[in-house]
Formats: C-alpha cells, structure tokens, sequence
C-alpha cells in the first residue's frame, strides 16, 4: 500500500470522528441549558436556597438571549437579578435592573413581607426616578405637539376619513356613512336631472300640461341638487369642527427595553403621538 493511503486513512477516519462529535456535543450544551420559563423557574428555586453562584450561572444564560423570553419572564429574570446585585452590594446595577422591570410592567412593586426594608426603599426612589422620566419625556412630547400641527388631510378629503384614523371609530363609521349616502343622493340627482332635462327639452309638440308636468318634474329634480350638495358641505364643515374640538389626536407613551453592544441593556421609553 502506498505510504499516502496509510496517512490518508487516519486523517478521513479522524474526520468523520470529528464530525460526529461535534453535533452530540452540541446537542448535550444544549439539553444542559435549561429553556424558557424552565429556567426562570430554577432560577427562582436557586435565588430562594440561598445559591446564589448558580442563581448568577442562570442570569448569564438568561441574558444571553434575553429576548427570547415572555416579558413575564424577562421581568422574573431582572428581578432577581437586582435582588442578586443588590446582596452583592452593587446598587447601580440594582437600580438598573429595577428600571428594566419598570419598563416592562409599571405598576410592579417586589412583595413587602419577603423583601428586605432597604431594597425596598432602593426600589421606590427608583420608580419614583423612572415616573418622572416618564413625566418629562411626555411633557415633551406635549409641547412638541402643541408647537407642530399636521394638516388632517384625510378629514379634509372625506369627511370621517381622519376621525377612524385617530383611533374614533364609531365617529368615523357615522361621518363617513353619512357622507357617502349624501354624495351618493347628489350623484345620482344629478344624473336624474340630466335626464329630465333632455325629457322635457325633447317635449316639442306635446300638450301644455305635459309639457308642465315634464318642468315641474326636471325643476324639482334640479333643486334637490342643491339640498344634497348642501347637507354634503354641512357634514364636511362640521367634521372640521369636530376634528378641533372633539375628536383630537392622543399622545401614547409605550416604555421599550432595546440591546445594544454585548447585548447590554439600554433604556428607553418609546412616545407615539396619533394625528
């Protein structure tokens, strides 16, 4: 045998050794890592016996994919997470992670009878904190609404267009609805009167009360024109007014939670004014 094909047997064996290798291993990482809310459920299970090396095993696995998680479970996660940094003495991370779980639901607050009196008041000066950056970001916004008016183009092109788009639906149903059966009613008396002219421009040699029955018929036609086509420009008018006083854009405030760099965690809180 040549002395390629006996270096050449070891190396392809060895390949195919390798390469069998590391899908089992692969798949061993991954059934030790624990899931979902499984992790979360260890990782409360750890915190409460007082194991606090593997409680922070958890945090990092956890934090490595943080956004695969229910915001449920991203909130456990960043509580007892500031529970842990809070034992370790590290109070801006305590606050940090406090702000997280904020963010996530607002009205949180950790259990009094199980939490210990000073996390506890770390905890309040931090959503005190957190409020009133929410505050100043909503007067911001506020302010910003107040200073830059966007033209309701869609209220002026039809009326109850702009009201459902500003999130009044059953308004905009009512306007539109109306609007729709008053331009309909003038479309189609427009076209009627059309015909009833050329009816009666057409009489000729007919008999004097035909021919006035054949006016009267086009003369009414003709003057329920203007009644449509005014009710129209009433109801556009008064769905302008509508739109200034009654039906006013909505500022929503919605905190968001974004990664940056190293999946670190960036605050944030996201404002969306509705026009």
């Amino acid at each position: 045998m040549p002395i390629q094909s006996k270096i050449a047997y070891p190396i392809f064996f060895a390949a195919c050794l390798l390469l069998l290798w590391q899908p089992a291993s692969v798949a061993a990482q991954d059934k030790q890592a624990p899931a979902g809310n499984d992790l979360v459920k260890q990782l409360i299970t750890a915190y409460n016996n007082f194991d606090y090396e593997k409680s922070r095993e958890l945090l990092n696995i956890a934090f490595n994919s943080i956004d695969k998680f229910s915001p449920e479970d991203q909130k456990q996660i960043y509580q007892y997470a500031a529970f842990i940094a809070f034992q370790n003495g590290n109070i801006p991370l305590t606050e940090n992670h406090f702000w997280h779980v904020l963010q996530i639901d607002p009205t949180y607050t950790p259990d009094p009878v199980t939490t210990s009196p000073k996390l506890l008041t770390l905890f309040q000066k931090t959503k005190i904190e957190f409020l009133e950056d929410m505050n100043r970001r909503l007067k911001t916004m506020q302010q910003q609404r107040g200073t830059r008016r966007e033209i309701p183009w869609r209220g002026l092109l039809f009326p109850g267009w702009e009201q459902w788009h500003r999130g009044y639906h059953t308004r905009g149903v009512i306007y539109s609805g109306l609007a729709a059966a008053t331009l309909g009613s003038l479309i189609y008396t427009a076209i009627l009167t059309r015909d009833k002219k050329a009816d009666y421009d057409n009489a000729g040699s007919a008999d004097r009360s035909e021919i006035a029955a054949l006016y009267n018929d086009y003369n009414s036609s003709y003057q329920r024109q203007f009644y449509f086509g005014y009710a129209f420009i009433g109801l556009w008018a008064f769905s302008q007014v509508d739109l200034a006083l009654w039906s006013k854009p909505s500022i929503s405030l919605s905190p968001a939670v974004s990664y940056g760099a190293g999946n670190s965690p960036v605050l944030s809180a996201c404002f969306r004014v509705e026009f």
